[in-house]
């Protein structure tokens, strides 16, 4: 009787495809993106001049957008 039973696969619906990343500037320091990487739902979070203060806004960013 118990090969009767069906098997129930559940998937995760509401997966977080949005990041927070940083990609250097041409002209010095960093600019900080949040959306989903490789299309064309960007945006730019912010910036930073050194990577010591990188992390930092990175951290703002997402608490900004929610991703933490």
């Amino acid at each position: 009787m118990e090969a009767n039973r069906k098997i129930v696969r559940k998937r995760k619906i509401n997966r977080n495809n949005h990041t927070v990343w940083a990609e250097s500037n041409k002209k010095g320091g960093y600019i900080i993106y949040a959306g989903v990487k490789g299309t064309d739902s960007v945006t730019i979070a912010g910036g930073a001049n050194s990577y010591s203060t990188l992390d930092y806004n990175i951290r703002k960013a997402k608490n900004k957008f929610g991703l933490l």
